[in-house]
């Protein structure tokens, strides 16, 4: 972490060096996070809709299993669910192993629809509905999976499909069927990690392609936030984090800070985490170093947090 401040706060900048800067942490811990036990399933209709679910040891008698969705970042066009590049293929198990391990969650990472795969705004929030349905028909048919109680954490670009998810209408059906109050899979809290709520009046060739030239605006996560507010829709009551790094770029925050005051009345929290980038927490953790891993813990509290009563 020490090694991240000068760096600078440019994601592009800072991504390689900073996957060189925890490589060897990681790889140290190899045997632990290659520990964990992982399925990897379909989840959809496309090639790219392949997810691993990540198991705890044992799975606790409780009147509903945890179950953590992660949508990983990439900007839209990169990412997937195992980067072999990055410290011998190891990210994101290390997430699962981590959740599984200290928090008893079941962890799904999938892949999803990127622009090389003709994604345009809403596939990402059509992909997570696809992952939903999955857990549903699936995996709530196993045993100890009877009941389930939902997270959706989205990390960058991950987050905004996870807003679109939360936010847009072509998703209600989608969401009032985990929301009610008697659903075996109840949609209990969203995470959101290094999240932007809007492009600040500038949007890159990637964000344009996949939000829609004329509608890069309209689809951001604020806008879809105000139009539901405007036509006086009940917004979804969840628990609800929200994750920035302290060397995240400044219009991160400023966004989260925006996205909280819309959503007046909402149990919005927010968090800076101390001494991380943009890039850094996807893979501090598995590094065995409290303060690397202290953002996990803040997600593992919020998890305990969103558990059936």
């Amino acid at each position: 972490m020490d090694k991240l401040p000068p760096l600078g706060r440019g994601i592009e900048a800072v991504l390689l060096p900073t996957f060189a800067a925890y490589e060897d942490l990681l790889i140290a811990n190899e045997a632990d996070i290659r520990s964990a036990r992982r399925e990897t399933h379909t989840y959809g209709p496309h090639p790219r809709h392949v997810l691993d679910a990540y198991f705890p040891d044992e799975q606790k008698s409780s009147k509903a299993a945890t179950v953590l969705v992660f949508l990983h970042g990439g900007g839209f066009y990169s990412g997937s669910r195992v980067n072999k590049d990055v410290a011998e293929g190891l990210m994101f198990g290390n997430l699962g192993r981590f959740f599984t391990a200290k928090y008893g969650a079941t962890v799904l990472v999938p892949d999803y629809r990127l622009i090389s795969h003709g994604a345009k705004y809403p596939s990402g929030g059509e992909d997570i509905a696809y992952v939903i349905d999955w857990v549903k028909t699936s995996l709530a048919q196993r045993e100890g999976y009877e009941s389930i109680d939902l997270v959706l954490m989205g990390n960058s670009a991950g987050g905004v499909h996870v807003a679109t998810f939360l936010l847009d209408p072509a998703f209600e059906a989608a969401r009032e069927g985990i929301l009610a109050q008697e659903a075996s899979v109840r949609f209990r809290g969203v995470v959101f990690l290094g999240a932007p709520f809007h492009w600040g009046g500038y949007a890159d060739e990637a964000i344009k392609t996949y939000m829609g030239e004329k509608t890069v605006t309209e689809n951001s996560p604020a806008s879809k936030l105000r139009a539901a507010i405007e036509r006086g829709v009940e917004l979804p009551k969840l628990k609800m984090l929200v994750l920035v790094s302290e060397l995240d770029p400044e219009l991160i925050l400023k966004t989260a800070e925006e996205f909280k005051e819309l959503w007046k009345g909402g149990d919005i929290e927010i968090k800076v985490l101390e001494g991380h980038n943009h890039i850094s927490p996807q893979v501090s953790l598995g590094t065995g170093i409290d303060r690397e891993e202290a953002w996990g813990v803040l997600v593992g509290e919020f998890l305990r947090s969103c558990t059936s009563d």
